[in-house]
């Protein structure tokens, strides 16, 4: 069962993101030999992927967790 524990990691997971890119920046500043443009190109595509998934995969915690757990309000 997905539970709030489960959306809060995942929302934490996705902020690696930030980390990631300070990551990328710092290897295309500052690798020896510099990186072609196709690396830095498999690099951002491969970022992007990754984080399609899971914020795919956040959504649809998010989604679970509000179905189970969040009641509607009577009109």
């Amino acid at each position: 069962m997905t539970d709030r524990f489960d959306l809060e990691q995942q929302i934490l997971d996705c902020w690696h993101v930030v980390d990631d890119i300070k990551m990328i920046y710092s290897a295309v500043c500052d690798h020896s030999p510099p990186l072609t443009e196709d690396q830095i190109a498999n690099v951002l595509i491969g970022l992007e992927t990754l984080y399609q998934l899971k914020f795919e995969r956040l959504f649809e915690t998010y989604e679970k967790v509000m179905r189970e757990f969040v009641k509607p309000k009577p009109l």
